[in-house]
C-alpha cells in the first residue's frame, strides 16, 4: 500500500493558511472542517514535520497551539469574553448556554456601562464600542464568534477555549484558597 503524499491533501492551503494566523476551525467552516476532520493524522503529521501543533479540542474544533503567553491582541479578546462571562452569571443566566445560544448586540453589551468593567478593559487598551468592534472583528477573524451585523453577533464553538481558561482559573483560585485555610 503507498502512502498519499502530504502535499496531496484537500484543501492543504486554505487550512494551512487559516490555521497559521490563528483561526480555529469548526464545523461551520464547512470543507475545511471536514478534511481536517477526514485527515486528521496525515495533517497532525505534515503539520508537526514543519513545527506546527495541531491541537483537537473535546469540542470538535482544530487550531494550532501556540505559546501558553498571551499576546496583548489575545488578552483583549480574553477580557471582553470574561466581562460577559461575569456579567451573565451575576444576572444568575446559565453562561455557557447563554454564550453559546444568544445573538449579541454592541450597544446592549455590558462592557462600557459599569466602571469595573470599563477599568478592566481600559487595562486591555479598549475605551469605546468601535474599540469593542475591533475585538469582535478580532473574534471573529481566529474563529470564535459569527458576526451578523457590524452591532450583532454570536458565539461559535471555538468560543470553548475561553470556557476552559476560566474554569482553569476558578480551578486554581479554589485550590488556592483551600490551602489558605488548611492549617
Amino acid at each position: 500500500m503507498t502512502e498519499t503524499s502530504p502535499f496531496n491533501l484537500p484543501h492543504l492551503s486554505e487550512i494551512f493558511d487559516a490555521l497559521r494566523r490563528g483561526r480555529h476551525l469548526c464545523a461551520a467552516d464547512g470543507k475545511l472542517y471536514w478534511a481536517l476532520r477526514e485527515n486528521l493524522d496525515a495533517y497532525q503529521k505534515l503539520f508537526h514535520h514543519l513545527g506546527f501543533r495541531l491541537q483537537v479540542h473535546g469540542r470538535d474544533f482544530f487550531y494550532f497551539r501556540g505559546k501558553d503567553s498571551l499576546s496583548p491582541q489575545a488578552s483583549r479578546m480574553a477580557v471582553f469574553v470574561f466581562i460577559l462571562i461575569e456579567a451573565l452569571s451575576d444576572q444568575g443566566e446559565p453562561v455557557v448556554d447563554t454564550l453559546m445560544t444568544q445573538t449579541f448586540s454592541v450597544p446592549d453589551l455590558p462592557h462600557l456601562k459599569g466602571a469595573r468593567y470599563r477599568a478592566y478593559l481600559k487595562e486591555a487598551g479598549a475605551i469605546s464600542e468601535d474599540d469593542l468592534r475591533n475585538i469582535l472583528r478580532q473574534l471573529e477573524r481566529f474563529g470564535f464568534i459569527q458576526r451578523h451585523t457590524d452591532d450583532t453577533f454570536s458565539f461559535r464553538t471555538p468560543a470553548y477555549r475561553f470556557f476552559d481558561v476560566c474554569v482553569e482559573i476558578l480551578d486554581r483560585d479554589e485550590a488556592r484558597i483551600k490551602e489558605e485555610q488548611t492549617p
